[in-house]
């Protein structure tokens, strides 16, 4: 380095806007980490920076305008090739030597060069080891139908039960293709809903032609008109004593003439209801939805109201000779059925054959005779059938005769028509599943279980043992059915058990449930090493996971928890992790089968916990506190333990004559938050945009980051897993975070157009159009369940752990309410919504209900007011002070949850005020101001979150009636 006196030197320093081309940063003025944090700060693709004794140089790539005085450091400019910190004249260059950079400082210039320096390498400071990094997605190419992966599904009874039926004679097979064309048409014309008469046997009377229906009771009213004439004429003489008409024939004219008005009447009824019957649309199953499903699904629960014509003729004809008309050639007929059982004619018997048992029925009595099978066909499924109505005794005889046929039938080594008689006859479904597993034909049971829609973990344990591995995984996915089938098979097929108790486990990992993962894992010998993995990546995660891993450690692994004697001192001694310690006591509470390998765990903590009971801070009843204690094998606390043990503080509980409490919003933040959920342990994980995704802890820090782009947040359950979506146009770039490992995983795109805010960590609910779906986020989007007919489009979906309710609505025709029961999926009820007036809301609540809100300008006491509407109530709201610059419909925000109600309204051009009510008692709770920046609400349980644009966001716990404010900066 060379000093040259620089007192010739007009301008020694840069001033006002100039474009430079490299930064010094001094010694003197800043430490070696706060130069480091400057390179960075004004680093750019293709700079280089140099270290010399009295600074850091930084050459930039491009130059850059700057204004000169708001630089920190020295700004450089480039003077020839050399780079200057001052504007010099040729004339004062002349005196300054030859260098690569010329530093002015008062009345000396320093001469630096190159190649004295040390060349740096900023990005050797950078850790990125905690970053993931992920190629974007080319939207740009276009995204295919979603494509339901399946399998086809064995229907036809002979391929289930194989070739051991008869063939199908040529009369039977064109019976069956006049049925198939029939069919053809029924599907091409408007669809009307007709109830079967049951499975195996079939009336004359349910013909879809209505003219066969009036033929059918003229021959009933002259059947009647017969009897009358025939009753009358036997005894006239008799019954005519000096002109005067007996009592009797009076009373049978009566009879004679209810009996004609009453068909008439229904004849009459039958013919206007034909004229005002409407194309009614269904509920699809999943047995409608796609030609070639992938696993039956189960059918939904139809709901059947007997005809009124039909139940106006069963009255009339219960107590009259009408009724025994019909009953004697239905006793006919029963009596040819039992003689052809005699005689050994069991092929003709079982055709003509009555079903009994589980059947279940419509309510309405059957006028008409069975007719025979064409085949042993089994039904798919339980249909509602018209009731034979014949003595108890009989009904039993038929039992017992059906149950000597089948063991006839058995003997004889004639399974399949003795699996006939167990399902279709005696209707015991489980017995002849356990029948055909007894003869070795697992498949054909694994069939028949899916067509009739038996419980999961009999499905899939039927599917294991006939080697249907892909499916057996689709079903126990499904239905989350693992647990129990492994238990089914775990004696008798050992194999087949550990296998599925892999899946399972894997299953378990990929939602975030580790712990249970780890329990489900650890029968397995040759698998430990993996489980205690999973147990060390729960420890790792902290907060509530971790102190359950400890007791999963000391019940798994008794002899490490030594290693782990400095951890529990130090939960148990700090004041601060009251929260911990009462985690720890009802986990271990949980695990009393263990109590021999947990009570070193209890017998350090139960002390801390009961302090931290007397303090307030404990979540323990009196009486688990005692069973605490006693875990503990304390004896000598067991003994100074006093009578009255400190318990639980009571929950928070308002009168009706407590004020609301009055909150305020948290300070505005610099971070705008798209999407928040509350995670365990005081954390939150916020959606940034294109920032990606964090975790918080409960004073704002950020704990750690996803790379990511993500808008909004779809929570686990469990709350250790969640999906990130980010729009793209039309598709959605979907990406999944494991909070305990801290892994991001690319998912892709799809395209869809509602889709559910939470998940189990594996299944998710999207729909689309007339399609919703219910996909394996771990399998490329798997389909597990769909129903791709929906009577109009899907509009909104919400859901919580029980229920997942469908909002289908189109213009032409209105809209329906799709509730379905968690988790195994089941439609419970199908609403149809009536219209509501242009200045009404609908509030859809994730069991079903709908209720509907209006916004009154005035009530009776010169105040706004909000009214919500249900099916049994009304209740009202006032809104005091009421912005009333906009339409009042738009202005009221209303968010209804299972244990609490959000209002929000605008008081002003800038704030906005949020009224919290309790849904059981409708009480207010809570007043919260808040100011107009995007305002969003989340809810996750008892735990809900407001957040808006300005990295504001607010905790509230319904529970406890607290609030938890933080800002992110």
């Amino acid at each position: 380095m060379h000093e040259t006196d620089a007192g010739l030197i007009r301008r020694p320093m840069l001033t006002g806007r100039q474009r430079i081309a490299g930064l010094w940063f001094s010694a003197e003025r800043f430490s070696h980490n706060e130069r480091a944090r400057l390179l960075l700060e004004n680093w750019q693709t293709g700079a280089a920076a140099y270290r010399f004794a009295q600074g850091d140089l930084l050459c930039l790539a491009q130059t850059i305008t700057v204004q000169c005085e708001a630089v920190v450091g020295w700004p450089l400019i480039h003077v020839g090739r050399t780079l200057c910190s001052a504007l010099l004249d040729p004339q004062e260059m002349q005196c300054l030597p030859q260098a690569d950079l010329w530093l002015v400082r008062g009345s000396q210039v320093s001469a630096l060069h190159l190649r004295d320096a040390l060349l740096l390498a900023p990005s050797e400071w950078l850790d990125i080891t905690g970053v993931t990094l992920l190629d974007t997605y080319d939207c740009r190419q276009a995204l295919p139908e979603p494509l339901i992966e399946q399998l086809p599904v064995n229907t036809d009874i002979r391929q289930i039960l194989g070739d051991a039926l008869k063939p199908v004679t040529a009369q039977q097979q064109q019976v069956m293709q006049a049925l198939l064309e029939r069919q053809h048409k029924a599907k091409a014309a408007p669809h009307q809903p007709r109830q079967s008469e049951g499975a195996g046997w079939t009336s004359p009377e349910p013909v879809a032609l209505p003219w066969l229906k009036l033929v059918a009771s003229l021959v009933l009213l002259l059947a009647v008109l017969w009897m009358g004439y025939q009753d009358q004429h036997s005894g006239v003489n008799a019954i005519q004593v000096d002109g005067v008409t007996s009592l009797s024939v009076q009373i049978g004219a009566v009879v004679i003439g209810l009996l004609i008005g009453a068909i008439t009447l229904t004849l009459l009824l039958a013919g206007l209801g034909h004229l005002l019957r409407r194309p009614v649309a269904m509920a699809p199953s999943a047995s409608k939805a796609p030609s070639q499903p992938a696993i039956v699904a189960r059918a939904q629960s139809a709901v059947h109201k007997p005809a009124l014509w039909r139940r106006w003729v069963t009255r009339l004809t219960q107590h009259s000779r009408l009724s025994a008309l019909y009953g004697r050639r239905q006793a006919r007929y029963i009596q040819r059925m039992l003689a052809m059982f005699e005689d050994g004619d069991l092929e003709e018997a079982l055709r003509h054959a009555i079903p009994l048992g589980a059947e279940q029925h419509s309510g309405e009595q059957s006028f008409g005779t069975p007719q025979r099978r064409t085949d042993l066909s089994i039904s798919r499924h339980s249909t509602l059938a018209r009731a034979m109505v014949f003595e108890h005794d009989i009904e039993t005889d038929l039992r017992r005769i059906y149950r000597q046929t089948f063991e006839r039938l058995d003997r004889q080594q004639r399974i399949e028509e003795a699996v006939f008689v167990l399902a279709e006859l005696l209707k015991v479904r489980d017995e002849a599943l356990d029948y055909l597993e007894k003869h070795g034909r697992e498949q054909q049971a694994a069939d028949l279980a899916l067509a009739w829609d038996m419980p999961a973990a009999t499905i899939v344990r039927l599917l294991c043992l006939s080697g249907d591995w892909q499916r057996a995984l689709l079903v126990a996915r499904r239905d989350d059915a693992f647990a129990d089938a492994v238990a089914m098979l775990q004696e008798k097929s050992p194999l087949f058990a550990e296998r599925l108790r892999l899946e399972w486990a894997e299953s378990l990992a990929r939602k975030g449930l580790w712990l249970q993962a780890v329990e489900a894992l650890w029968p397995m010998t040759a698998e430990r090493q993996r489980a205690t993995q999973w147990l060390l990546n729960a420890e790792a995660a902290g907060g509530s996971l971790a102190v359950g891993a400890l007791v999963k450690r000391a019940i798994l692994l008794p002899d490490t928890l030594i290693a782990y004697a400095e951890r529990v001192e130090q939960m148990r001694d700090d004041p601060a992790r009251h929260g911990e310690r009462a985690t720890l006591a009802e986990s271990l509470l949980q695990h009393k089968a263990h109590t021999g390998a947990l009570a070193w765990l209890a017998g350090a903590t139960v002390h801390a916990v009961i302090a931290d009971q007397l303090d307030g801070h404990g979540r323990l009843s009196q009486t688990q506190l005692q069973a605490l204690v006693s875990m503990s094998k304390d004896r000598l606390l067991q003994i100074d333990l006093p009578e009255q043990m400190p318990t639980r503080p009571a929950a928070h509980a308002r009168s009706k004559d407590d004020l609301p409490l009055q909150w305020q919003a948290p300070q505005r933040g610099i971070r705008p938050i798209l999407d928040a959920v509350p995670l365990e342990d005081q954390r939150y994980l916020l959606a940034l945009g294109e920032a990606g995704a964090v975790v918080i802890d409960a004073h704002g820090q950020v704990l750690f980051q996803f790379a990511l782009p993500a808008q909004h947040i779809v929570l686990a359950q469990g709350r250790q897993v969640a999906l990130v979506l980010a729009r793209r146009d039309e598709v959605w770039r979907i990406g999944k975070l494991d909070l305990v490992t801290r892994v991001a995983t690319d998912l892709g795109v799809q395209m869809f157009d509602v889709f559910s805010r939470t998940f189990n960590g594996s299944n998710w609910t999207i729909g689309r159009g007339r399609q919703v779906r219910v996909v394996d986020v771990d399998r490329g989007f798997e389909t597990l369940w769909h129903v791709s007919d929906l009577p109009a489009p899907i509009r909104a979906l919400k859901d919580d752990a029980y229920n997942e309710t469908l909002w289908l609505a189109e213009p032409e025709k209105g809209a329906q309410v799709w509730n379905y029961r968690l988790p195994e999926r089941r439609l419970m009820t199908r609403l149809e919504v009536l219209p509501i007036g242009p200045a009404d809301r609908y509030l859809l609540n994730a069991d079903g209900r709908v209720k509907v809100m209006t916004v009154l300008p005035e009530n009776d006491a010169g105040e706004p007011e909000l009214v919500i509407e249900g099916q049994h109530e009304c209740n009202h709201y006032p809104l005091p002070e009421l912005h009333i610059h906009e339409a009042l419909d738009e202005r009221v925000d209303v968010h209804w949850h299972e244990h609490v109600m959000f209002i929000g309204y605008p008081v002003n051009d800038h704030d906005l005020r949020w009224h919290f009510i309790a849904t059981s008692s409708m009480r207010h709770i809570v007043t919260l101001q808040w100011p107009r920046h995007g305002v969003r609400l989340r809810a996750v349980g008892a735990d809900h979150v407001l957040f808006d644009d300005q990295g504001r966001l607010s905790h509230f716990n319904v529970d406890t009636v607290t609030q938890h404010n933080l800002t992110l900066n």
